[in-house]
């Protein structure tokens, strides 16, 4: 464990039960949703990625139509 963790883990001790309890609700709350914002982010990452495969390959096929930045 680095040290910087130790020290806090050190003054969280020193706190009350109620609020050793709180902060560790709170930091489990965060570690759950920092770990499910990766997961969504990896998740939409291939998504993107085999979206613009298609794309690249439709186009390559001569499958989309010009842009016409008069129209746009």
């Amino acid at each position: 464990m680095i040290k910087i963790l130790e020290d806090a883990i050190e003054k969280l001790r020193q706190l009350p039960e109620v609020e050793q309890e709180s902060v560790a609700r709170f930091v489990l709350h965060e570690l759950a949703e920092d770990r499910a914002w990766r997961g969504a982010g990896e998740i939409h990452t291939a998504s993107l990625s085999t979206l613009v495969s298609e794309v690249i390959a439709e186009d390559d096929r001569g499958e989309c139509p010009d842009l016409d930045p008069e129209r746009m």
